[in-house]
């Protein structure tokens, strides 16, 4: 769905699209592979993922207050939509310095930083709980697509270095033994106004 003062784009596998952007194919096409398999060898095989399936998106948040409403990922195993994306995996593309001054994970505050443009998982570590994670460059943030509730903070951006880029991979669950998660109605009736329409905006 369209989100205010946020572009997006995917990014294309193939002669084309390797040629516009080498790298990032690269570094999506060894993450699925590599990530995938690792994973594969200790979680159960409900949770296994597709060693060479994605799907991705690449995002700027302008400023000016930017945002993204609080959302599950995927649609929550309707079998309607088919949404098989199960791994989030989120790596931020400004310079490593950026959002600098903030204590280190787990103690980083939104609040203390005018900046924005956090990530905000809910429910984290604890039901209830709020976990914020500045957008610094070169750091990935890892998930469960079809479960954790999360959001990002209104974000401005002073200087070019400031504004959120970010390049999300979803890695799908495995055709054979992986299951997608429904939502859980508590979760979807604690979080969302309206229930089942504020799943799926990743």
């Amino acid at each position: 769905y369209e989100k205010k003062g946020v572009l997006s784009m995917q990014i294309e596998g193939g002669t084309a699209g390797y040629a516009a952007s080498p790298r990032l194919v690269e570094y999506i096409v060894s993450l699925t592979n590599n990530l995938s398999r690792k994973l594969n060898q200790v979680l159960p095989d409900a949770y296994h993922l597709a060693t060479e399936e994605q799907t991705n998106k690449l995002a700027v948040c302008l400023g000016d207050g930017s945002y993204y409403d609080k959302h599950i990922d995927n649609l929550g195993g309707s079998s309607d939509a088919g949404d098989q994306r199960k791994l989030t995996a989120l790596i931020y593309l400004q310079p490593p310095n950026s959002h600098d001054g903030q204590p280190p994970y787990p103690d980083e505050k939104v609040e203390d930083d005018p900046r924005g443009g956090y990530f905000r998982a809910y429910d984290v570590p604890e039901v209830g709980d709020v976990t914020c994670i500045a957008p610094r460059g070169d750091r990935l943030v890892v998930f469960w697509s079809d479960s954790l509730v999360h959001d990002v903070s209104p974000s401005f951006a002073p200087s070019e270095d400031d504004k959120r880029f970010a390049l999300t991979t979803w890695l799908v669950a495995d055709k054979k033994t992986g299951e997608i998660k429904g939502t859980d109605l508590e979760v979807s009736a604690r979080h969302f106004d309206s229930g089942e329409n504020s799943i799926g905006k990743g």
